[in-house]
């Protein structure tokens, strides 16, 4: 993955990308003219943009982003800067963070944002009291449930499921840890596989298990199923 950070300290650029280079191909950018001709260039995955850049407005620099480019932005704002995080929401900025920020909760939200439902992380059973969710979670999961076809795909993201439960991505992603102990994309992969061993119990057909949930090819499916559990649907379906 290739992350861009655009951020005129240059102490912060190279901190940080020294700190992200061990996982990542880290590119950087001091204006916001430098790091949109990158863009240009670059097949860049993830961007870090700060809010205040001296050449031009960073909210400037994200909505050229998000006019042009279907990747998510970080965005760096001073401490308790509640304009800057507002305008950063108003304009799909898919998570903020203050400075100074932890490397590692830049590290976790990196990993969230980019990680692809096609390399999950090991299934674990939901075991989840609805009675005990605030409203938002409820409505996320309801949200989520209804639409699992949808999870290889990119349409269905936490800022997406944020919105429906009508507060910010960073909230959402916060109370989900809180409540149910797993992240939200963890939840979406395993609320999938949960699904899928419920059609499988039903005798469906893996074919149609996979088209059903989502995926273009029965293969990827079963790759998707046996990194999760450790078997495969068919070893699952004979035990």
């Amino acid at each position: 993955m290739t992350i861009l950070i655009i951020d005129d300290d240059e102490k912060i650029c190279e901190t940080t990308g020294t700190l992200l280079e061990d996982e990542n191909k880290v590119l950087t950018a001091f204006s916001g003219a430098e790091g949109l001709y990158i863009l240009s260039k670059e097949a860049v995955s993830l961007v870090i943009l700060d809010y205040g850049l001296p050449d031009m407005d960073g909210i400037a620099v994200l909505k050229n982003i998000k006019e042009n480019y279907k990747i998510p932005v970080i965005m760096i704002t001073g401490i308790g800067d509640k304009e800057a995080v507002l305008k950063s929401w108003r304009h799909n900025a898919d998570y903020y963070i203050d400075k100074p920020f932890k490397i590692g909760e830049l590290k976790e939200k990196i990993t969230e944002l980019l990680k692809p439902l096609s390399e999950p992380v090991p299934f674990k059973a939901l075991n989840i009291n609805p009675l005990g969710l605030s409203p938002y979670v409820r409505v996320a999961l309801e949200y989520i449930r209804s639409n699992l076809s949808t999870l290889n795909s990119v349409n269905l993201t936490l800022k997406e499921i944020s919105a429906i439960a009508n507060v910010s991505p960073k909230y959402l992603s916060d109370i989900f840890k809180k409540e149910c102990g797993q992240g939200v994309y963890q939840i979406m992969t395993n609320l999938k596989i949960e699904r899928a061993k419920e059609l499988l119990d039903k005798g469906r057909d893996i074919k149609e298990i996979a088209f059903e949930l989502g995926f273009k090819h029965p293969n990827n499916f079963c790759k998707f199923f046996k990194k999760l559990t450790g078997k495969t649907p068919s070893e699952l379906r004979n035990t």
